[in-house]
């Protein structure tokens, strides 16, 4: 199944999505991401210091991308949800990166900016540019409430027919306890079954601070029993520069130490 061109738009116009999926052991997993087209299929681009977490999406039954914050959000957008079947691309040149989907990360994400905004910065940052590409064969699109502002959250929850449903959702401000209770945004009616709710703040425009958090439980008619609440974490201060050539000299190992795991030396694009 084709997205139709709504759809195609609302994807483009997104800057931020959110992206479920059941693992191995039919769990929901739930993490924010920045939604792409790979031609007509809605796709993220992992850089290879992400390579379980996109091979884990590959063997998944099952994989959602919501696009509900209406934050940074461009002219077409809309609140929708896209189901389908995984299809993993491993670009390790970063050939097809470059060419179909470069321009639209560095719209999205302004940190790879400093990376990959030109000839030169590619060439000296090349180990950035080789991504795992998660397309998604679309079977069934779904409209979902707008998370004003960044508000509420995505709630996956695995069906007991083993299919997953996403929504997104809010629930009574600041409650929190072995019992929460969550109201689609849409008004659609819930689904029962093992539930992950996904939420994440971000530093705007720049994008260069972004927490995501989660609560783990069972949903009933709209119920969460929690099982898991990790204390929800602040948006970090701004960062200074030492930090922030901390950080990219990690992502620089770990592409590089994941990259060279599977076959060796990598060299830039020309």
């Amino acid at each position: 199944m084709n997205v139709d061109a709504d759809v195609r738009r609302a994807i483009q116009a997104a800057t931020v999505g959110e992206l479920a999926w059941l693992d191995r052991g039919g769990l929901p997993q739930a993490r924010p991401v920045t939604p792409l087209l790979l031609g007509e299929r809605p796709a993220v681009a992992f850089p290879y210091a992400e390579a379980p977490v996109a091979r884990g999406l590959a063997a998944a039954p099952v994989v959602a991308l919501v696009v509900s914050d209406d934050r940074l959000t461009g002219r077409g957008w809309r609140p929708v949800a896209v189901t389908g079947r995984p299809r993993l691309t491993e670009d390790r040149d970063g050939a097809l990166f470059a060419e179909q989907l470069l321009d639209q990360e560095l719209r999205k994400y302004p940190p790879a900016r400093a990376l990959i905004d030109s000839p030169l910065l590619r060439r000296e940052h090349w180990w950035y540019l080789p991504r795992l590409i998660v397309a998604l064969d679309v079977v069934t699109t779904t409209t979902v409430g707008a998370r004003v502002g960044g508000a509420g959250e995505v709630l996956a929850v695995a069906r007991d027919d083993r299919e997953l449903y996403v929504d997104s959702v809010t629930r009574p401000e600041h409650e929190e306890g072995e019992a929460v209770r969550v109201r689609s945004l849409g008004a659609r009616p819930p689904a029962n079954g093992p539930a992950v709710l996904l939420g994440h703040d971000f530093s705007a425009p720049d994008l260069e601070r972004w927490t995501p958090w989660t609560i783990r439980g069972g949903l009933t008619d709209g119920v969460l029993a929690v099982t898991a609440a990790p204390a929800r974490a602040a948006l970090a201060p701004p960062l200074g520069l030492w930090r922030r050539l901390i950080r990219q000299r990690r992502l620089a190992r770990a592409c590089r130490a994941a990259l060279d795991g599977q076959g060796g030396h990598h060299h830039p694009l020309p």
